[in-house]
């Protein structure tokens, strides 16, 4: 008599515990990615942030180094407050060639901007180009140097010789920067060179030789007259 054969299989607790496992394991390890992607947003953040800080220093820095006692023709302002705004001249190199530019820093909408206008003497209406510099920010505090700290800056024929920068962002962050500024100081003359004209030379040429030409007929002696 032939004896049955079993059939092997998992019963249904053994499926159960298997599936148990595996869910645990499925969330454990989606536990770790999604630590491990928020870790990596908040540093890309993080480091997106500092970029922008980095960028408003270096660029607030090079603006009150080359700024200039410089009011645009349309404008008696040389260095102007307007409540958390500030209006300055400087220096910018563009194409190889230095050219004052007016700028001005102001706080908007969460936002550090910095606007720029095409031209130095631009007419009046034309409205600068807007650059958002740093995002996220709450606050804007600015104090101004010309022999003690001021709050407010009132003499917009003047310039301030330091400013004062503090920003405070929404995260909590302070950063507080102090720049020195030339003041005062007098533009540099620059010395332009007048090249002559073809025909100036040729005039220039012509005078020279009737100059010398004159004394050489006077310098003749006359000749002697027989009565």
């Amino acid at each position: 008599m032939k004896k049955l054969q079993s059939q092997g299989g998992f019963t249904l607790l053994e499926i159960m515990i298997a599936l148990t496992i595996f869910a645990v394991i499925s969330t454990l390890a989606w536990q770790i990615l999604d630590g491990a992607m928020r870790t990596s947003n908040a540093t890309d953040r993080n480091a997106a942030r500092l970029n922008q800080i980095q960028r408003a220093w270096s660029l607030l820095a090079r603006d009150f180094f080359q700024q200039q006692a410089r009011a645009p023709r349309n404008e008696p302002d040389v260095f102007r407050q307007d409540e958390n705004a500030i209006e300055l001249t400087t220096l910018n190199g563009v194409s190889g060639t230095v050219q004052l530019e007016r700028v001005r820093w102001r706080f908007d909408d969460h936002r550090l901007w910095r606007d720029v206008w095409p031209t130095i003497d631009s007419p009046a209406g034309v409205k600068p180009e807007e650059v958002p510099i740093v995002s996220e920010v709450k606050a804007v505090q600015w104090r101004f140097f010309s022999d003690a700290w001021l709050k407010g800056w009132r003499d917009s024929t003047h310039q301030p010789q330091g400013v004062e920068l503090t920003l405070t962002m929404e995260s909590g962050d302070t950063w507080r920067w102090v720049f020195t500024t030339p003041g005062d100081m007098p533009q540099p003359q620059i010395a332009v060179k007048t090249v002559e004209k073809p025909e100036d030379q040729k005039t220039a040429s012509a005078s020279e030789q009737a100059t010398v030409s004159a004394p050489e007929q006077a310098a003749t002696p006359a000749p002697d007259v027989q009565p």
